[in-house]
This record gives C-alpha cells, sequence and structure tokens, in this order.
C-alpha cells in the first residue's frame, strides 16, 4: 500500500509549479496571503468550502493541538491554524507532498504554528494521548485496513477529543472509472460505505456523535466552476492527470455513486 500510494501521489516540483505560476501572475512572494494557495493545496472535494466545515465541527482554541492525518501540502493544516489559532502537526505519507508542505509554510510564515512530518496513517508516529482532536480528510480510501487506521486516530488523540473523518463514501453499487484523484487503479483504491467506518470506529472505542453528508456540496463542486478561475489548481499539485482524475470523480458523484461525509467521533 505504501509503495502505490506514494507512486500515485509523488511528483517533484509542485513548489516550484505553484510559486512560478503565481510569481506570472504578479503575485508578491516575499507578502502572500495563504488563501492565494487553496486552489492547489486543498485537495479535498469542495476545497476550501469542505475545510470551512471540518473547521466548523472541530470548534478548536489557541489551548489546542491538532493532527492533521494524510495533509498532502498542507492547505487545510494552514487554515485550520489561520482560523482557529490551534497548533497544528501534518503527517503524511507522501515525502514529496510533506517537503512542500513544509517550504509552502515557511513562506506564507507559518512555521511557527504548523508542522508536518512523514508518516503513515495505520502507524502514527507518536505518543498515545498526544492531541486535542484527530482530523482526516480524504484519506481512508488509500486505506484497506480501516479497523487499523481507526485504531491509531483514538490511540493519539487524548480521552474526550475529537476525530474527524471528512472522506469520500460507497452510497450505491456501480464501477468507478480509473483514474481517481485518490488511486490510479482500482488494485488499490479503499473507498467503502459510511457503516464500515462506523464499526471500525466502534471496535477501536470510539464514540459516534453523528455524520452529515455534504452531495451537494460535491454536486457545487464538481459542476460549477468559479466565475474567476483561482492564480493556481489541483493541476499545480498533481499534473496534468489532474483533468482526467478530476471528470472521473465528477462522473462518479452525478451518478450518485460517491459522496463525501464528514463523520465525528469522540475517543473514550
Amino acid at each position: 500500500m505504501i509503495d502505490s500510494v506514494e507512486e500515485h501521489y509523488g511528483n517533484d516540483g509542485i513548489v516550484e509549479r505553484v510559486v512560478g505560476a503565481l510569481t506570472q501572475s504578479g503575485f508578491d512572494m516575499e507578502n502572500l496571503d495563504p488563501d492565494v494557495l487553496a486552489g492547489a493545496d486543498e485537495f479535498h472535494i469542495g476545497g476550501r468550502e469542505g475545510t470551512m466545515q471540518v473547521a466548523a465541527a472541530l470548534n478548536l482554541n489557541s489551548e489546542n493541538h491538532l493532527l492533521d492525518v494524510g495533509c498532502g501540502i498542507g492547505g487545510a493544516a494552514r487554515f485550520f491554524a489561520r482560523s482557529t489559532g490551534a497548533s497544528v502537526t501534518g503527517i503524511d505519507l507522501t515525502p514529496e507532498f510533506v517537503e512542500a508542505a513544509i517550504e509552502l509554510t515557511d513562506i506564507v510564515g507559518m512555521s511557527e504554528l504548523v508542522d508536518f512530518k512523514v508518516g503513515s496513517a495505520t502507524d502514527l508516529p507518536f505518543m498515545d494521548d498526544t492531541f486535542d482532536a484527530v482530523t482526516m480528510l480524504h484519506v481512508g480510501m488509500n486505506i484497506a485496513d480501516k479497523d487499523q487506521m481507526m485504531r491509531e486516530l483514538a490511540r493519539v488523540c487524548r480521552p474526550q477529543g475529537t476525530v474527524l473523518i471528512y472522506d469520500v463514501t460507497i452510497t450505491k453499487n456501480g464501477d468507478l472509472t480509473y483514474p481517481m484523484p485518490w488511486s490510479s487503479t482500482p488494485q488499490f483504491s479503499f473507498p467503502e460505505s459510511v457503516d464500515s467506518y462506523e464499526r471500525a470506529a466502534d471496535n477501536a472505542g470510539l464514540r459516534h456523535i453523528g455524520n452529515s453528508d455534504h452531495y451537494d456540496l460535491a454536486l457545487r463542486f464538481f459542476n460549477e466552476p468559479p466565475a474567476s478561475p483561482p492564480p493556481v489548481t489541483l493541476g499545480h499539485l498533481m499534473g496534468p492527470r489532474m483533468m482526467e482524475m478530476k471528470d472521473n470523480a465528477a462522473d462518479a458523484v452525478n451518478q450518485g455513486l460517491i459522496s463525501p461525509v464528514m463523520m465525528k467521533f469522540q475517543a473514550p
């Protein structure tokens, strides 16, 4: 699984592509607003709007320490830190993503609030009860062993802390067309129903607080492009193959095969 994930997401030159596009658009790289990066660093359905809904559900403050599992190049982690004042640690399996996250965070002057490490969601390199909250945005589709994933999220979360997952879930039977944003082939693609997550969470001792389905957000995200295209996009993150991935994901959403669902749990 590790090799397949790194092969799918790993690519060199992420920061160079992003910085090049921003420079060409006339942005001052010495005083860059982190929001300018949102088109490229929010790699999940709904983009920034999805991140804002997760942040609202987390309800953090400056006293809290959040773990963002599968942080990508750090967009959501930076937003959580800016909007709540919490300190945030991001972890991702793809070294190129972590390197880009560190560099972009430094460029926007947020290194004191946000840090990043390379690591796996199924073997988190942290002590028990380390974080006040743990979040995971669009990661479970890469993980076959949902039980182990949930055990790790629960393990590193402090007692009564929040574990919040925002993932692509299977909503009805049907064949997905690949490549998808999370996998180039069906062999390494593991989207499942909400019930699978709830069972795994229960096995890990997590208490289920509630779910919210964001299918309407997905429909808008794929079918209503912004009037003014952002200066950077997911194409700068993943390269030219991103267009085909996005089209296939849009088809799956429009057919009702998948939907992004936010699931909230409480650690024991």
